[in-house]
């Protein structure tokens, strides 16, 4: 008998569908910093974003919905 026709194999391989299937998915708040504290000279100015992220079927689709405090330079002039 082959372990597909065995009920611990169908069983396995209903849960392997089935975890296939169900989708993942996460969302809450995140801390972010600005791409600009990169560049030299620039302080690291930081803030918080609401996020959503949804994996399903192998496709992968966040989102990252806010703002960020302005930019600062080393001498604290606002960006």
């Amino acid at each position: 008998m082959s372990r597909a026709t065995t009920r611990d194999g169908i069983v396995t391989h209903a849960r392997t569908v089935i975890d296939t299937l169900e989708p993942w998915y996460d969302w809450g708040k995140i801390g972010v910093e600005r791409m600009e504290s990169l560049r030299p000279g620039k302080t690291a100015t930081d803030g918080e974003v609401r996020f959503f992220e949804l994996q399903w079927l192998g496709i992968h689709i966040a989102f990252q919905i806010g703002r960020t405090p302005k930019g600062a330079s080393q001498h604290g002039n606002p960006t």
